[in-house]
């Protein structure tokens, strides 16, 4: 029969355990307003984050998940008419005012077509015909400077300026809502730069961590916290996306595409709903943007102000670490199971343990055999790490650089693949996964490989690769 005491030991030792996790887990959120997940800085002028205009969020959805590439259109230049000049009113209105306009007539006659600059006096004076003819009409005047209304600027092209996007049931009938362009507020050179810049910065996450922040996010919630007059903008759902520029005549043109990926719950912004304000955030599963977006609305909760916006947004969203705090939940599974994180944790009940380890005589045949697979040159002590490996010991390698711990690894994972073992090696930095995926190759155990970086682990490159 168990003894009750050890049966209460066994429980007051598991709640600990369960207690030093609890503890950490939060270490790994950032749940401020720094986090863009929780507060993005959205505007004209942030590096970061690029907004859409006149798009319906379900077709951006569809068109990204599938697989297709989309472009990202620009304003129309200053320069260019505005294309509500287009429309059939105005064209016959043009037409008449060559007809009956005094100023027009009089210019025009006195315009000498054999000059220099004939051509150029020859469209000025067909703009300012046609800004009469707005004027007659009543259209909004034509704007001509950057310094102008950009609103209306985009209005006068038939663009609807507003960052929060037409329903469903306004989509429009000359198909820019089902096209294959995106469209924005800035002007060519700024939109140019401003991808460029979310380009670099997701670039260099990859570069130094492997990790894609460059994400499409679909539906913002607006909250702001009890006595407050604080308001913050959170994505809702999060769409993994890359950036492609190609070079044309024109300029850079950039693409975007959503890599073969799901979309999913900002689960950073769920989390601080719940331990802030006990709100459980309905998740996003597959399906209808606007489903989504009315679910959430149609839910608000009576210790929070919110409001949700159909906006969407394309740029730098971090939330690398919400996969190790939702591992770590110790309601979800069996974490005092670990020997590992019981011995991280509560400690060793090994009496000899000590902070540094002797090295072995490695020519003795018993610990020679013990690591019979070496693929690149090993001194003592990095032998005789991988024998305390070979037996099963968990233990921290220290050593500035060039010491060789980048061998080590190599050789660890070669003898683990040939006692029939799987290896999963974690890096914070890409530089480190690089450096030992290349060494491994070069002594032709590439194939056993398979990557999961960031630009390397796209789902048909992950089929691929097995």
């Amino acid at each position: 029969m168990a003894d009750p005491k050890d049966a209460s030991a066994a429980e007051d030792f598991v709640q600990l355990l369960k207690d030093r996790v609890e503890n950490l887990r939060p270490k790994l959120l950032d749940l401020s307003r720094r986090n863009p997940m929780i507060s993005t800085r959205l505007g004209r002028r942030s590096g970061s984050f690029l907004q859409v205009v006149d798009e319906l969020p379900d077709v951006l959805a569809f068109n990204l998940t599938g697989g297709k590439s989309m472009r990202f259109a620009p304003l129309p230049s200053l320069d260019d008419d505005p294309k509500d000049e287009q429309s059939k009113d105005f064209r016959n209105a043009l037409s008449e005012a060559r007809i009956v306009d005094q100023i027009y007539q009089e210019a025009v006659e006195h315009l000498d077509p054999d000059t220099a600059d004939a051509l150029d006096r020859g469209e000025k004076i067909e703009r300012e015909l046609k800004d009469r003819v707005r004027e007659l009409l009543g259209m909004a005047p034509r704007e001509v400077t950057r310094a102008g209304s950009i609103p209306q600027h985009a209005k006068n092209n038939n663009i609807s300026p507003s960052y929060d996007l037409p329903l469903p049931s306004e989509q429009n009938e000359d198909g820019r809502h089902t096209d294959d362009e995106i469209q924005t507020l800035l002007f060519p050179d700024e939109l140019e730069r401003k991808l460029n810049g979310i380009s670099t910065k997701c670039k260099t996450w990859i570069q130094e961590s492997g990790i894609n922040v460059l994400h499409a996010a679909f539906g913002f919630l607006e909250w702001e916290e009890p006595n407050t007059q604080t308001k913050s903008l959170a994505p809702l759902v999060l769409l993994p996306a890359e950036i492609d520029a190609r070079r044309t005549t024109k300029g850079r043109i950039f693409w975007v595409n959503g890599r073969g990926e799901k979309a999913e719950t900002n689960l950073v912004l769920a989390e601080k709903l719940k331990r802030d304000f006990g709100i459980d955030l309905p998740t996003y599963e597959d399906g209808s943007i606007e489903d989504y977006l009315k679910r959430v609305a149609d839910t608000p909760p009576d210790n929070l102000n919110i409001r949700v916006r159909r906006q969407v947004v394309f740029g730098v969203f971090p939330s690398s670490r919400m996969a190790m705090y939702y591992d770590l939940d110790t309601s979800r599974g069996t974490i005092e199971q670990s020997e590992i994180l019981r011995t991280m944790l509560l400690g060793s009940e090994e009496t000899s343990a000590t902070p540094f380890e002797d090295e072995y005589e490695i020519d003795i045949p018993e610990i020679e055999q013990k690591v019979p697979h070496v693929v690149m040159d090993a001194d003592s002590s990095q032998f005789s790490t991988i024998v305390d490996l070979a037996d099963g010991r968990n233990l921290a390698v220290e050593g500035p650089p060039g010491t060789g711990k980048s061998q080590t690894i190599v050789n660890a994972i070669a003898h683990a693949l040939a006692s029939g073992k799987k290896v999963l090696f974690v890096a914070e930095k890409m530089a480190a996964l690089d450096v030992v995926k290349s060494r491994l190759e070069a002594v032709r155990l590439g194939e056993f490989v398979l990557p999961l970086q960031a630009e390397r682990s796209a789902r048909t490159q992950v089929m691929q690769s097995i």
